[in-house]
């Protein structure tokens, strides 16, 4: 019990800018497409409508990739279309199913460099390479990256990209991860003190590792997801999710996974592949 009079010491709390991260819906063009047995529309319903409902509503919202099933104009249309009710911005980058001149042609204003959230600057990278599985980034992409990281020194930094830049433990889909130029962008990271945080898809598991001063995280898919640690191509029963970051502003953060519980879902987990 406090003395009358008595000085009483008040933690100042850091504000934070809820950031949410959803990937790999692999929306098809019709309504009833479906991916190993599952409803991928219906599946992106039931993540959107959980985090419509949460307690704490975000700030952003990015899509990291594998949003279409096949880079159709009519899977972006649909997406978009699904999109609607999110009430905060929201972004997204390709990944290796996605068409990349598609998406700015249907939605132009949808794929910035860089987007300023509080003073956290989130850099969304391109690391899909047409007609291959796995990512790459060319010597003039790093140093558009290296340079952009530069000019921001002053405020904590996250990368968001599709593919993995580190092993997840997975052999099948380590060996789709980032090609050209991975180890430079891990050298860059890990030399630029003012990046935090690394965060994709691709993977379709939840990961999360540290690299030196370098928080790296990877996110459910809101479809199918994959086994951690498989050997050979293996799907997992664990049920659709998003991640969410909160940043504060001194360069700290939080962040989790959220699974979602989806009626009526149904997934080949006998399936060798897609």
């Amino acid at each position: 019990m406090f003395r009358q009079g008595e000085k009483v010491k008040i933690e100042a709390v850091q504000p934070a800018n809820r950031l949410i991260q959803i990937t790999d819906p692999h929306i098809g063009g019709r309504p009833d497409y479906q991916l190993l047995g599952l409803d991928t529309g219906h599946t992106l319903d039931e993540v959107l409508a959980a985090i419509a409902a949460a307690p704490s509503q975000p700030e952003l919202m990015v899509v990291t990739g594998d949003v279409s099933a096949n880079g159709a104009e009519a899977a972006y249309r649909r997406f978009l279309h699904k999109m609607q009710p999110v009430a905060c911005p929201w972004y997204w980058l390709p990944g290796n199913h996605d068409n990349p001149q598609r998406m700015d042609e249907i939605a132009p204003k949808r794929r910035p460099e860089l987007v300023a959230l509080g003073n956290w600057r989130l850099l969304l990278l391109d690391t899909s390479v047409p007609g291959n599985i796995c990512g790459g980034l060319s010597e003039a992409e790093l140093a558009r990256v290296a340079q952009l990281i530069e000019a921001h020194r002053a405020h904590p930094v996250l990368l968001m990209m599709h593919h993995q830049p580190v092993p997840v433990g997975s052999h099948w889909i380590d060996g789709h991860m980032l090609k050209e130029g991975r180890e430079s962008f891990v050298d860059l990271i890990q030399r630029a003190d003012n990046v935090r945080a690394v965060c994709w898809g691709h993977v379709h598991q939840q990961f999360d590792d540290e690299l030196g001063h370098v928080g790296l995280h990877a996110t459910p898919s809101t479809s199918v997801q994959f086994t951690p640690g498989s050997g050979p191509f293996a799907v997992d029963s664990e049920m659709p999710g998003y991640r969410w970051f909160e940043l504060r502003d001194d360069g700290s953060y939080e962040t989790g996974v959220e699974r979602v519980t989806v009626a009526e879902y149904s997934v080949d987990l006998a399936s060798s592949g897609y």
